[in-house]
């Protein structure tokens, strides 16, 4: 394990601890007012739904269980930064999920609204029975996994500039 941080204060080091599970936890950041973290006793906290999911890679089929919650359950306590100008602004926004590696997958905010396109975006808590550590973004309805965030560890929500 490495050392925590150090921070320089008048020639003196000074330790900054770090948080107790980062590795744990889902920021969710962007366009909204007020940032904040997800934990999962956050997620845990709200009502579960249940999945099989089924998808093909190149190689096989999968069939797999999923417990979680609806990605829009998270999302509905959320204040967009809206412009009250623009017509319907709440739809020219977007959801980048983000992995711990590097991987993101981008989703409009319509799709995952249950008012329009109801995608049935879960993040899952727990895979196949086993407490994931951090959530996993899973598309019920996606024929191939290709849009599945495991270990979930940003959502940054966005408006895309205008070209």
């Amino acid at each position: 394990m490495e050392p925590p941080p150090v921070a320089e204060t008048r020639n003196r080091a000074v330790r900054v601890p770090r948080p107790r599970h980062p590795e744990e936890t889902v920021a969710v950041t962007g366009d909204v007012e007020g940032e904040r973290t997800v934990t999962p006793a956050d997620l845990r906290s709200h009502a579960h739904i249940s999945f099989t999911v089924q998808y093909s890679t190149t190689h096989s089929r999968e069939l797999h269980s999923v417990e979680g919650v609806p990605l829009h359950r998270v999302l509905d306590v959320l204040v967009l930064r809206r412009d009250e100008r623009r017509k319907m602004d709440h739809l020219s926004f977007a959801v980048l999920a983000c992995s711990a590696d590097g991987y993101r997958v981008l989703l409009s905010w319509a799709e995952v609204s249950p008012e329009f396109g109801a995608c049935a975006a879960l993040l899952a808590t727990r895979y196949n029975g086993e407490l994931l550590r951090r959530p996993t973004l899973v598309l019920p309805n996606d024929a191939r996994a290709s849009r599945y965030v495991r270990d979930l560890s940003r959502l940054h929500v966005v408006r895309p500039n205008e070209g």
